[in-house]
């Protein structure tokens, strides 16, 4: 897992009445094309950085979460108020991913490779030349 140096992180909604901060590095950062990602979304895939859950906290606002589960099991946590996604979790694994896009913390890390392209967009070529998985990072793609 690569990590970003700088040691607290914060982000926040779009409206700002949801802040939240990451204590500690972060891991990974990747590129989801998953159906449940792109339709919450809005977009061709969603850039999502991940961290222990322990080290994520609201600091503002978390009476104004609501969260959303798919059939797939991940749950989203949003901005009842702007609808901002912040972040996406299972309940059983130890890590979440928190939406690149609302940190305010500026980052170092890129995204290192692409999951669920089977499920990407016919009208985006990914042409980065990052790994690509079909499904998760830990199934060969």
């Amino acid at each position: 897992m690569t990590a970003s140096r700088e040691t607290r992180h914060e982000g926040s909604c779009l409206c700002g009445r949801v802040r939240y901060h990451v204590e500690g590095p972060v891991g990974n950062m990747s590129n989801c094309h998953c159906t449940d990602c792109r339709k919450n979304s809005g977009a061709a895939f969603v850039t999502y950085v991940e961290a222990p859950k322990r080290a994520f906290a609201y600091v503002k606002g978390a009476d104004l979460i609501q969260t959303h589960q798919a059939e797939s099991g991940t749950k989203r946590a949003f901005c009842r108020t702007c609808g901002s996604t912040l972040a996406c979790y299972v309940d059983s694994d130890d890590l979440i991913e928190i939406a690149a896009a609302t940190l305010d913390t500026p980052l170092s890390l890129r995204p290192e490779y692409h999951i669920y392209v089977r499920s990407k967009v016919s009208w985006f070529d990914i042409q980065d030349g990052k790994p690509q998985h079909k499904a998760s990072s830990s199934t060969s793609g």
